[in-house]
């Protein structure tokens, strides 16, 4: 099965698009965080996540309690084995499914899903220009999901390779990939028509979790392909940069548009009105 989570729009809001093997499950809408309003924690928490018809399937809540027992003490897991981090729980009237991020040693963490009380753990390994996300149940490998760390206008995507026999958790994978574009790759600061190349290697204990070739033989190249296409399609825009002011204010959102009209004019007005009541004031002194 292939799960794709792709961002079909990241100007002004966040979106996203659910296919489950090409074909349309669900959408998403998740929290708009603009640098030019003030960071609000309780926006950051909210996730939703509708049917084809716009209907709300999943709602979310952050464990605030929860959260605050497990994170208080700092390092906790070096005495308890374990410490959990940012629990989200998305609800429906099928399936209750938390996500959050847990620490068991120095250098050896990673990603719980769990749906109804059952537990799946997911690793993370940058591995180039691809993040990858390799999913167990217990020590045998049921999926792995990759992201793109390359970016194209502002969207971020997520693609997700699982066996059959574990489709029934599908619903458990969209909401991790959500979770982890909230909380680590939100793209609300870029536009359209940027353009972002990362290219990462990480070293720790859950490398052992990775199987470079577990996607590739099971699944085939495609989504590697569709990488390779991007890191070359960023690569020649980087050699020709946009030169004209037109094409670098035509790449702008209408908002910034207008906010930087204002601070160009704005100086320019002020001067005007100045300098007329300067003259008003000469001429009737005189």
């Amino acid at each position: 099965m292939k799960i794709n989570v792709s961002q079909v729009q990241s100007e002004g809001k966040n979106e996203f698009e659910i296919k489950y093997n090409d074909k349309l499950q669900y959408k998403a809408n998740l929290p708009f965080i603009s640098i030019n309003e003030p960071l609000n924690l309780e926006k950051l928490r909210s996730i939703k996540v509708l049917d084809t018809n716009g209907n709300e399937i999943y709602t979310t809540d952050y464990k605030y309690i929860e959260n605050l027992k497990e994170e208080f003490i700092p390092m906790k897991y070096l005495v308890t084995g374990s410490q959990k981090f940012n629990q989200l729980l998305f609800t429906s009237n099928k399936n209750e499914i938390k996500i959050y991020y847990e620490e068991n040693a120095i250098w050896s963490n990673r990603y719980v899903i769990e749906i109804n009380d059952k537990q799946y753990f997911c690793y993370s390994i940058e591995d180039g220009y691809i993040r990858h996300f390799p999913i167990y149940d217990g020590e045998t490998q049921i999926g792995e999901a990759l992201k793109s760390n390359v970016v194209v206008d502002g969207k971020d995507e997520y693609c997700c390779y699982l066996k059959d026999d574990y489709t029934s958790i599908s619903d458990g994978i969209v909401m991790l990939l959500l979770y982890l574009d909230r909380s680590e790759y939100s793209s609300s600061y870029l536009v359209n028509k940027s353009y972002n190349l990362t290219k990462s290697f990480s070293y720790n204990k859950t490398n052992k979790f990775y199987d470079k070739e577990w996607v590739k033989n099971n699944f085939g190249n495609e989504f590697y392909n569709k990488v390779d296409e991007d890191v070359k399609l960023v690569k020649e825009k980087m050699k020709h940069p946009m030169q004209t002011f037109k094409e670098q204010w035509h790449s702008m959102p209408k908002s910034q548009q207008t906010l930087l009209k204002f601070v160009l004019i704005a100086p320019l007005v002020i001067i005007i009105v100045v300098t007329i009541i300067i003259l008003i004031a000469l001429f009737m002194s005189n």
